[in-house]
């Protein structure tokens, strides 16, 4: 007994169609996986450059050294090509922070350690707001740190 023909297109037909849907369906799944590891190492690249900085600006200020912007730009790049809006502007207000301190350094109106306390506490506290909209992006954390994992001596 013969497949009628028509019987042998539809089941051609169908089987190429379960195929052609399921390589778009597996490459959908796999352009989102991507996605989201480049969101992870963006936003994970922000709070280790964040850190470096911060600590280069101490340098700066206590010892006048000169702070390499250059990992922390391309940090900002990253972020602005794979990150949600409030993302980006959250680390956007660290870089804001990060370069009005330069600044104050640069003409000396950082005068002791007090000023310096207060100038690293902002930074701290937008590098938290940072961390909390990227917690809350990537991995859609509700649970806020209160602080940054990081202890100054007193």
């Amino acid at each position: 007994m013969t497949t009628p023909l028509w019987l042998a297109v539809i089941s051609s037909a169908s089987g190429l169609a379960g195929v052609t849907l399921g390589a778009a369906l597996t490459g959908r799944a796999q352009r989102r996986q991507w996605a989201r590891g480049k969101q992870v190492d963006a936003c994970a690249a922000i709070v280790v450059e964040s850190t470096r900085v911060q600590l280069a600006l101490r340098r700066q200020w206590r010892h006048a050294g000169r702070v390499d912007w250059v990992p922390w730009n391309e940090a900002l790049a990253d972020i602005s090509l794979v990150a949600a809006p409030t993302v980006v502007e959250a680390a956007g207000d660290v870089d804001e922070l990060f370069w009005r301190h330069s600044d104050q350094i640069d003409r000396g109106d950082l005068k002791d350690e007090a000023a310096w306390v207060a100038a690293s506490g902002l930074m701290e506290t937008a590098r938290l707001a940072f961390t909390n909209a990227a917690k809350e992006y990537v991995i859609g954390s509700s649970k806020r740190l209160e602080r940054l994992p990081i202890r100054r001596p007193q």
